[in-house]
């Protein structure tokens, strides 16, 4: 396989997860046919960098539901969009610009500083998108040079450009932050945001496997890809957060673009896949024992959060068979069927009413504790909670039970 950021042909694939269906594709039924895709990992042992091999098509990503949605961690963007306008050339007068929803709760707070000259690329009016259900998946494919140039034309290029967790999802990277350029303004500044991997990679957590994501990244491998556009970094933080941390990246552009410059730092990270993949079928093996265990002395098994993420622990975790039920208080979720593990989908109620004997987590961490206080009945009445993931302090994989 060429490599999504450097171009050479030294991407080893590493970990192979089976094939799966896309985890939006919630079922009608537990016997609805599922369309599936290979899922696999590798690194480029050129640039380090950690990419799918297989790339599930943009157009077979969007979703048959337009109640979908995600919440990104905010907690940090009051402290970077001051860290913005500190810079030089950054004025009320300047324009602010976003490439999709997810950076709107970042421009109103330039709004509420007195910068009112701003715009975001709208999917349907400026990419011609008319499924409304249609989000990131198909504005990464849609992101070009050509397609933002004519945006920037219309619009006004940027003298700042909000990316937020888009371009881990890219399938023709280098089209991709160039589109980004190109609304841009010379001298510009653009600001993107990506999840961190390395947590998850270091602690063996496989719920980082993601269909959407044809990047995974780490601070190494992040801090160069700006450089296909003609950016130069400001600075490039890490956000620390309990499941995996974010990645911002504030640049300047100074050139045109070109290829990328491989970082030493990020080739030195070769051999950190290879790691993870050998402790897949060994975490496996222990989780399998594990609720096997439980499941005998102590009773049924349910997750909690029917989003991709439990569509990871059950389907790569080979687990499926020993949960009873999916509990989530999502209406549009209820008396549906998660996909792949074919899991029927239950309000929380159910956890006592079927005599839940442990409940694993599969929500962003930062929420468990408010989870667990809305279930308090179901502790009240002999149940256990546990986390999903090995970050936290809850994580099934250390707990005593």
């Amino acid at each position: 396989m060429v490599c999504l950021v450097c171009g050479s042909k030294s991407v080893r694939k590493e970990l192979d997860v089976g094939r799966h269906p896309v985890s939006s594709f919630f079922l009608q039924s537990a016997d609805a046919p599922e369309r599936t895709f290979p899922l696999s990992l590798g690194q480029c042992q050129t640039c380090g960098t950690i990419q799918s091999t297989d790339i599930v098509p943009h157009d077979a990503l969007v979703p048959p539901y337009d109640w979908l949605f995600a919440r990104e961690p905010e907690e940090h963007l009051d402290g970077v969009v001051e860290q913005i306008i500190a810079l030089p050339g950054v004025t009320t007068d300047s324009i602010i610009g976003a490439l999709t929803s997810k950076d709107d709760t970042t421009v109103d707070r330039f709004k509420r500083k007195g910068f009112n000259n701003t715009w975001r690329v709208q999917v349907d009016e400026d990419l011609g998108v008319t499924n409304p259900a249609a989000n990131i998946e198909t504005v990464q494919i849609l992101t070009t040079p050509e397609r933002m140039a004519a945006i920037a034309k219309k619009r006004g290029a940027a003298d700042v450009l909000f990316v937020r967790h888009i371009m881990e999802h890219a399938e023709d990277l280098h089209a991709f932050i160039r589109g980004c350029a190109a609304l841009v303004k010379p001298g510009g500044i653009i600001m993107v945001e990506v999840p961190d991997c390395t947590t998850s990679l270091k602690l063996h957590d496989y719920c980082m496997v993601w269909e959407e994501h044809s990047l995974f990244l780490t601070p190494e491998t992040f801090k160069p890809l700006l450089s296909i556009g003609g950016f130069e970094p400001i600075r490039t933080d890490i956000y620390p957060l309990p499941f995996e941390n974010s990645l911002v990246q504030i640049a300047r552009k100074t050139g045109e673009p070109g290829p990328v410059r491989i970082d030493p730092a990020a080739k030195a990270q070769v051999g950190m896949l290879a790691q993870y993949a050998d402790a897949y079928e060994p975490a496996r093996r222990e989780l399998r024992t594990k609720l096997e265990r439980v499941r005998a002395e102590k009773g049924p098994i349910a997750l909690f959060g029917a989003g991709h993420l439990a569509c990871a622990f059950a389907n790569f975790m080979g687990v499926s068979d020993l949960i009873d039920f999916v509990a989530d208080d999502t209406p549009q979720k209820q008396n549906k069927f998660l996909p792949g593990a074919r899991l029927p989908i239950l309000p929380s109620a159910a956890l006592v009413e079927r005599k839940v004997a442990l409940c694993l987590l599969a929500l962003s961490i930062n929420n468990e504790n408010a989870v667990i206080g809305r279930n308090a009945n179901f502790a009240d009445s002999g149940g256990t909670f546990c986390s999903i993931f090995r970050a936290s302090p809850r994580s099934i994989f250390t707990a005593t039970i």
